[in-house]
């Protein structure tokens, strides 16, 4: 019987500098990352990773694990402030955190993956019946879902995407609940889609997580 096999193929410091459009449109996210130590490593020959780790007073870690990726998928209007980003930092699709930490709240919590272009599906991550049924029961008129793309899903189901024409950001709750500031989009029922009101659009989602992480890092120094 087959086994899925992993090669190595090495690991090197990741030593980079992000071109000035990246740090114009995302400051604080450059802040963030040009205060991490930075190690790349490829497996199987082609699948190309990067490490962020922010070394905290005491020796302890934090950090994530980003998949680098180049190709961008067609057909999913994909805006280019989300290519400019995953292109340069790469998709998170793990993360840690030392134990006393583990109270900060942030953006990527309980995420399977957060930018990842080739993770990123049009629509609302399979919430597209669930949320016409309840629209339809309130006598709401839905929006089309096909204007937007999820970019960040979280192991719960919930899922945050954007619209594509207009670059607002939305996430879908289908639990109702969220540690952050919240407000139903125009009257939508509960336990559907939301916005965060402090991140209206996919540059303020980007910036505002960099400033969660910055927060944990000056918190914890």
């Amino acid at each position: 019987m087959k086994t899925n096999q992993v090669i190595f193929n090495g690991i090197h410091d990741g030593k980079i500098t992000f071109p000035k459009e990246f740090a114009t449109l995302f400051p604080k996210m450059t802040r963030l990352l040009d205060k991490a130590y930075k190690i790349e490593f490829t497996l199987n020959g082609n699948q190309r990773f990067r490490q962020y780790i922010w070394t905290l007073n005491g020796g302890n870690t934090i950090g994530w694990l980003c998949k680098l990726e180049h190709c961008v998928p067609q057909g999913r209007n994909i805006i280019p402030e989300h290519i400019l980003l995953s292109q340069n930092m790469g998709g998170i699709v793990e993360y840690w955190l030392e134990d006393n930490t583990m109270e900060a709240e942030s953006f990527i919590d309980n995420n399977q993956f957060t930018f990842s272009l080739v993770d990123s599906t049009v629509g609302i991550g399979g919430w597209e019946e669930n949320y016409a049924d309840e629209c339809k029961s309130q006598g709401i008129e839905p929006m089309d879902t096909s204007d937007f793309l999820t970019f960040a899903l979280e192991a719960n189901g919930n899922t945050t995407f954007y619209n594509h024409k207009t670059k607002e950001v939305f996430v879908y709750l289908h639990d109702d609940y969220s540690p952050f500031g919240i407000t139903p989009h125009k009257g939508h029922p509960l336990c559907t889609i939301y916005q965060y009101d402090k991140a209206p659009t996919f540059v303020d989602f980007v910036e505002t997580l960099a400033g969660q992480w910055l927060q944990v890092i000056q918190s914890k120094n």
